[in-house]
């Protein structure tokens, strides 16, 4: 077990390990490391990804030092974790003893394997997911709820970005007194725009995110068989095959201050997700973003999303997202939000107030 040592309140410095490119679209990590950056000396640690090697970092505005971490592809393999292990646990320790954090950040359990045996600072977990609802094998599925458990076991603050893995934490770690819920937020500046009557056909049906295995393609199609005036329109990284008809459209990775000038056209946009413990543990990012577009927000429902229920359109199954979409196309696609909630909203529920949360709960560990 790794030892944990504290060493007075000051808080200066924090090394922040994320599993993600910071190169990767914009998510929960980045805004918050971000934010951070505005009250503490900040420094980045993130896995690249071969998707983004030759791409430049997007720093500018902000205050931060960001480093690079290398591993061996096909890291699920034992005897290649085995070696990224002991070649990333040098690495760590040596960026560890070089910047002297206050605090160290972790935002997968993954990462806590790599880290020293002693730790002379203060650990923070963020659990952003549930870590074993992504797509690994079973042995490796198993080293990562072994790694959490000993994470939130050691850790000095544990946040969770929704109910569910509020819940889910406490029921078996029992450690309700150092798990503090954080939601995701909006980043960014509240768009002033005024949506206009549709006027033609088609209607076009956009999705913004990682398009992956939580995507329900079968919904997909259907609506497309059974309504020619619909299209859909994706932005964001592709991750599996797709094999749909010439009224799907894909746009790749968009710088996310250029999203809306691709979204402004669309009619409708929507979160076409598969439900499973992965999609049930999630406060999307991507919606506090749909409601800044200002746009009709179609959901397939969970639990966790009643905290949106003022903004979406939900659906239970495919008969009930055909409904929708039939409503929505003979009322002119018309929002469930006027424009001045959407406003409180966003200023309610602003990365800038999730670090201010954080921020009081930092200084009191």
């Amino acid at each position: 077990m790794i030892q944990l040592v504290n060493r007075g309140s000051m808080v200066k410095k924090i090394l922040y390990f994320m599993h993600v490119d910071w190169r990767w679209i914009k998510q929960r990590p980045h805004f918050i490391a971000e934010g951070l950056s505005s009250y503490y000396d900040v420094t980045v640690v993130h896995f690249c990804s071969k998707h983004f090697l030759f791409r430049e970092y997007d720093i500018s505005d902000y205050n931060l030092n960001i480093l690079p971490a290398l591993r061996l592809p096909f890291y699920q393999n034992k005897i290649i974790y085995a070696l990224n292990r002991e070649y990333i646990r040098i690495y760590f320790k040596f960026l560890i003893k070089k910047y002297n954090p206050d605090f160290i950040w972790i935002t997968f359990p993954q990462l806590y394997d790599y880290m020293p045996t002693e730790l002379n600072c203060k650990l923070i977990y963020d659990c952003m997911d549930l870590a074993t609802g992504f797509d690994f094998s079973d042995d490796f599925k198993s080293k990562i709820s072994e790694q959490e458990e000993k994470l939130v076991n050691d850790a000095n603050l544990v946040l969770v970005s929704s109910d569910y893995l509020f819940k889910r934490l406490n029921n078996r770690d029992s450690c309700e007194k150092k798990l503090l819920k954080v939601r995701n937020a909006f980043n960014g500046q509240i768009i002033k725009n005024k949506p206009g009557k549709k006027l033609e056909k088609p209607f076009k049906i956009g999705y913004v995110g990682t398009i992956s295995q939580w995507i329900n393609l079968e919904d997909i199609k259907k609506a497309l068989d059974k309504l020619e005036c619909i299209e859909f329109h994706f932005i964001g990284p592709l991750e599996i095959d797709i094999k749909l008809d010439d009224r799907t459209k894909f746009y790749g990775v968009i710088r996310h201050e250029n999203l809306y000038e691709h979204v402004k056209d669309f009619d409708c946009l929507i979160m076409p997700f598969k439900l499973n413990a992965l999609v049930k543990s999630v406060d999307p990012v991507k919606l506090y973003e749909y409601i800044n577009f200002n746009k009709p927000i179609i959901s397939i429902y969970y639990e966790e999303l009643d905290y949106f229920s003022s903004f979406l359109y939900f659906y239970s199954n495919v008969e009930e997202l055909l409904n929708l979409f039939k409503k929505l196309i003979n009322t002119d696609f018309k929002r469930k939000y006027s424009n001045a909630e959407r406003i409180r909203f966003l200023k309610e529920n602003s990365w800038d107030k999730r670090v201010k949360q954080i921020i009081k709960n930092l200084n009191v560990i």
